[in-house]
């Protein structure tokens, strides 16, 4: 996870949806209403998930609800009316479903986290994930060690309801993919200006590449 900036304006086809008349549908926002909010969300997430920083776009993600559009656990529907609110929308992997982040966070039932109060968890446009979370090269991530214990609630919190330790594999993965790619780098015999050019590289594909966060805290 880290910290993003939202585009604005926002689509105009949210402009034209109200909570109190329409529900969230096949047919509203329109296909044409969704591809509009799929490049606005491309455009601040440079095409992967706003929370575990797989891949996430219009073909194989779903436009996430930080703050549930329906019913939650208890059967209540508190934030019914940020259903079409441009702050409330990010891009999250998973295209129908998932056992981890938006999918996870809104399931109902033993197979997901339970109740949990949303402004509890860490927004990504708003707070900024690299103040609470440290990544380990296991692929793990936690709370960093140096909160209070308001913010280091929020984050373990956050960690539960999104259920990101069940990344902890991938991430360790991608995480060893680069760290032999720098190390390989760094035994060579180059001159300072060509080695610096090329960790530059590596930094840049790491940057376009899944779990880029984990990646570049544990290597740099």
């Amino acid at each position: 996870m880290r910290h993003l900036q939202r585009p604005l304006p926002a689509p105009i086809c949210l402009s034209n949806c109200d909570h109190q008349l329409h529900s969230w549908s096949r047919s509203r926002p329109s296909s044409n209403g969704r591809k509009a909010i799929w490049v606005k969300l491309t455009q601040m997430q440079k095409g992967f998930c706003c929370y575990c920083e797989s891949t996430a776009n219009k073909t194989n993600g779903h436009i996430e609800h930080f703050f549930h559009k329906g019913n939650d656990s208890r059967g209540n529907a508190p934030y019914r009316n940020m259903t079409f609110d441009w702050n409330n929308l990010f891009g999250c992997c998973g295209l129908n479903s998932s056992n981890t982040c938006g999918h996870y966070k809104d399931r109902k039932g033993v197979s997901g986290p339970g109740h949990y109060e949303p402004s509890h968890l860490i927004k990504p446009d708003i707070d900024n994930p690299n103040d609470f979370f440290e990544f380990l090269p296991t692929g793990v991530i936690n709370a960093k060690p140096s909160l209070n214990a308001n913010d280091s609630n929020r984050a373990r919190e956050t960690l539960r309801v999104l259920n990101l330790s069940a990344l902890n594999g991938a991430r360790k993965r991608q995480i060893d993919i680069f760290r032999i790619e720098l190390e390989a780098l760094l035994s060579l015999d180059l001159e300072d200006n060509i080695a610096l050019q090329e960790v530059d590289r590596i930094k840049q594909n790491i940057k376009k590449s899944e779990f880029q966060t984990a990646v570049l805290q544990v290597l740099f």
